[in-house]
């Protein structure tokens, strides 16, 4: 198992498996697989979970400090998760609970954006976090390096263009193509579990319809893959 994941993190920024031992926590898969961010340890006081449960809610129903809160029932936009953090979580994982035949994650790794967009304009693009967040760091560039590799981000949300380069990487992520281009995966029955590498691609979700609402996802943040 641990060699596909290699190959298809490697090819695609993400993996996925289909009902991976749906009676283990999603703890015990996340830790069999990596090295667990301990939310509650890395920001305490702030209420949230090592483990978090996904549901669909309308925007009523939430602050507007998560996506919920922006688009509620609608499309989530491709994005990174946390990226408004100095060093964003490198992967995350999505567990299946709940599941629904038609509502997707959408996945779209940066190799395919990058043709549109030169990588030494990335680096100059700089944001700020729209507030200032637990967690958050004051200033960010679309790509930056580290010594694991580039980490590449974009988020229409909590990311304030504050240059140029910036601003254009925000009019070219408007484009819809990048959502029809991504790759759109289902989590249906218990025990789906995907792994995106969030260094490396960007992340969505298709509308939720009425009958779809009582979807459950969890997700657990990952530092290291053990390969």
């Amino acid at each position: 198992m641990r060699r596909e994941l290699k190959t298809e993190l490697n090819q695609n920024g993400f993996a996925l498996w289909r009902e991976l031992t749906p009676t283990s926590s999603t703890m015990e898969v996340a830790a069999n697989l990596g090295k667990v961010v301990r939310i509650e340890d890395l920001l305490p006081g702030s209420a949230i979970s090592t483990v978090q449960s996904l549901r669909p809610r309308a925007s009523s129903q939430v602050g507007r400090n998560q996506y919920s809160g922006h688009y509620g029932l609608g499309e989530f936009p491709l994005h990174s998760d946390l990226a408004h953090w100095g060093v964003p979580p490198r992967y995350f994982l999505l567990r299946c609970i709940e599941g629904a035949r038609d509502v997707f994650t959408r996945v779209l790794p940066w190799t395919t954006i990058l043709p549109s967009f030169d990588s030494l304009v990335l680096q100059r693009a700089v944001f700020a976090g729209r507030k200032r967040r637990m967690g958050g760091c004051s200033l960010v560039r679309a790509m930056s390096c580290q010594e694991t590799g580039n980490i590449f981000r974009w988020d229409p949300v909590f990311l304030k263009p504050l240059n140029e380069p910036a601003k254009e990487l925000a009019r070219l992520m408007t484009d819809s193509k990048w959502a029809k281009t991504a790759s759109e995966i289902p989590l249906c029955r218990p025990g789906d579990t995907l792994l995106i590498d969030n260094w490396r691609a960007l992340h969505g979700r298709s509308p939720v319809p009425a009958s779809s609402t009582g979807r459950v996802l969890e997700r657990v943040y990952v530092s290291e893959i053990a390969l």
